[in-house]
């Protein structure tokens, strides 16, 4: 076909663009015209239907489950032995609200990642391998491994390695934003202050003062991390409603 042809080819197709699009919106109002005129949903409407749903919690209209929260509560005991049957009331309440909080924190920072794209931390296959192999031989065997990853409904080792090359991801980048380095000086001046604790010189000791201070600094700067850096940038884009998350408790 000619160029010529070709031209006037596609001019006649943008006429007949043009020419429904015109009668869409001005003539007998169609679907675009009803698409651009009609009012976004009700915000209430929105919510009574995200509830509807079984959400109890959204982090920028993201939506966090009730069933995610269960399968976590169910993970949570069944690691220690436990099942939600064996649970008190108010026990079942207090894991659901702290549940729902560190989904609603690791939605927050899945955005942060994603959107920080110059600093995204890649993950190598041989860390994530790596990782793999160190979370089975957290079991007693491979059928208690297997079990965790049915009741998680994993679909079989490749979701496995990208949940877990996720959680590298996660760590990493909060690695390079928290540094929990302690210093020499500080471990003196803790154990100067705290000297009558410790039968022992500050040298034998000085190992695990600097891993118990380690913990308890990158502990401080999680929460600083959390609440001034993920929390604060967040305000008014998280909603948790309560009433859902708590359903079968008759709230």
């Amino acid at each position: 076909m000619s160029i010529p042809k070709i031209m006037a080819l596609r001019m006649g197709i943008y006429l007949i663009l043009i020419s429904y699009l015109g009668c869409d919106l001005f003539l007998f109002k169609g679907p675009i015209h009803q698409t651009l005129n009609s009012s976004p949903l009700d915000s209430q409407t929105a919510i009574a239907e995200a509830k509807a749903s079984g959400v109890v919690a959204r982090v920028y209209h993201r939506p966090i489950y009730r069933a995610q929260i269960e399968e976590a509560l169910k993970e949570y005991l069944w690691r220690r032995g436990r099942t939600p049957q064996q649970t008190s009331l108010d026990e079942r309440r207090l894991l659901r609200d702290l549940i729902v909080q560190q989904l609603i924190d690791e939605e927050l920072l899945k955005l942060q990642i994603k959107v920080s794209m110059a600093e995204e931390v890649a993950v190598p296959e041989k860390e994530i391998q790596h990782a793999l192999e160190l979370e089975k031989k957290r079991y007693p065997d491979a059928r208690v491994f297997e079990e965790l990853a049915r009741r998680a409904s994993w679909a079989g080792e490749k979701e496995q390695k990208m949940r877990l090359a996720a959680r590298l991801q996660r760590a990493q980048y909060l690695e390079n934003r928290i540094p929990d380095h302690i210093s020499e000086a500080e471990a003196q001046s803790w154990y100067r202050a705290n000297k009558g604790k410790f039968p022992h010189p500050f040298e034998k000791t000085k190992a695990s003062i600097k891993d118990a201070l380690s913990l308890k600094k990158r502990d401080l700067m999680w929460k600083k991390f959390r609440y001034e850096k993920l929390r604060h940038y967040a305000q008014g884009n998280i909603d948790l409603f309560k009433d859902v998350l708590h359903a079968e408790e008759g709230e």
